[in-house]
């Protein structure tokens, strides 16, 4: 396996970050499907393998509430890096699911929901979060050791924990365990928040600090998050179908960095020559706004995406009163990141990749060379 993958950066520019260039053992004989592979993870899960020279599959859904389609894979199908076949299905045809592992050696499900999507005007999803979150990792884990899969990967979240308070935290928990239980030898991912050119946590807020000019805050912007580069964390899960020691065993990864919320967003107000103002909202004040900002049929236009996905929902709310933050060390049975392989000091800060995105919302940018007062 390789020791670093990246080869090149987003503008397909060689990459002066990896200190190898080049696949130390080939593996176009390694076939993999990823589930989710048009989510903002499940999509960087499925470029990853593409890089190592996997034959992959990558279905894609109609209904599934967001960007359902598998356009922005096309650019991986070049048959450069390895094969890539989509195909359309469904989370409850278990003849179509089948019919797709029965073709594979290993799977990756990086399918999850932040909120319901009955409340949402613009999701067109058939299932609510308990069917998402829980009972399809149960269905794809059993079919999985039906079909005799080889590996299961299955990407979960820190804080997971089937006696949280908070609904997705506790659905993850209860996932984990039915994949666990249905596939003993399975994967899990914990991850913190991710970042990256088209994710939907930390974006959302510079487009806020842009256009509200104060950004509304829960729990005081005192919750201590631990954001990780998404392509660091696909190349963790790629290599979890490799390694042998890490079989039925949980994972817990994040970023280089702590930084509290208001501390991230006076940074981000720094960088891009924007005034640092929020405002603490209570608890109750704040699920009122993202209430409102779900059902509203404007929104995306000025604080949220247009899917309930997005940040401004009120799970979201809930999950601002717990740190996001990934402690192996507190159990030796965790993984780190160590463990694939991959040392710390090569993980991506945030300035290296988050600021490219940030430009769109700035007045000037010291990370760009053409960034001007405006």
């Amino acid at each position: 396996m390789a020791r670093r993958m990246r080869g090149r950066v987003d503008t397909a520019a060689i990459s002066r970050r990896w200190r190898q260039k080049h696949m130390e053992a080939e593996q176009m004989n390694v076939t993999a499907v990823h589930f989710g592979c048009t989510g903002f993870v499940g999509r960087n899960v499925a470029a990853v393998a593409a890089h190592h020279k996997m034959t992959n599959i990558l279905p894609y859904r109609f209904r599934s509430g967001g960007m359902g389609g598998v356009r922005l894979q096309k650019h991986i199908e070049d048959g450069t890096y390895g094969q890539n076949f989509s195909t359309d299905y469904e989370l409850d045809k278990e003849f179509v699911v089948k019919a797709m592992l029965e073709k594979v050696d290993h799977v990756t499900n990086a399918i999850g929901m932040w909120t319901e999507p009955t409340v949402t005007g613009n999701s067109q999803s058939w299932f609510d979060m308990q069917g998402v979150n829980v009972e399809w990792p149960r269905m794809l884990a059993r079919w999985c050791r039906e079909m005799g899969i080889n590996r299961l990967v299955h990407v979960s979240s820190v804080g997971a924990d089937p006696n949280s308070p908070c609904k997705y935290l506790r659905q993850k928990g209860e996932a984990e365990l039915a994949v666990l239980e249905e596939f003993p030898r399975a994967t899990i991912m914990r991850a913190t928040e991710m970042f990256g050119q088209t994710d939907w946590n930390f974006s959302r807020l510079l487009k806020a600090q842009s256009y509200l000019k104060v950004v509304p805050v829960p729990n005081g912007g005192c919750r201590i998050m631990q954001p990780m580069y998404v392509s660091d964390f696909a190349e963790a899960c790629v290599r979890a179908m490799s390694l042998d020691h890490t079989e039925g065993r949980i994972a817990e990864l994040g970023g280089p960095i702590r930084y509290t919320m208001t501390d991230y967003l006076r940074w981000c107000a720094e960088v891009n020559d924007l005034y640092h103002l929020v405002q603490p909202v209570p608890y109750h004040v704040m699920k009122a706004i993202a209430t409102v900002s779900m059902m509203n049929p404007g929104k995306g236009a000025i604080v949220g995406p247009r899917m309930g996905a997005g940040t401004w929902c009120s799970e979201w709310v809930d999950r601002q009163y717990f740190d996001n933050v990934a402690t192996p060390e507190r159990d030796p049975d965790l993984l780190d990141w160590e463990d694939f392989g991959i040392p710390r000091e090569d993980l991506m800060r945030l300035e290296d990749r988050y600021f490219l995105v940030a430009n769109l919302y700035s007045r000037s940018n010291s990370y760009q060379e053409t960034g001007h007062l405006i």
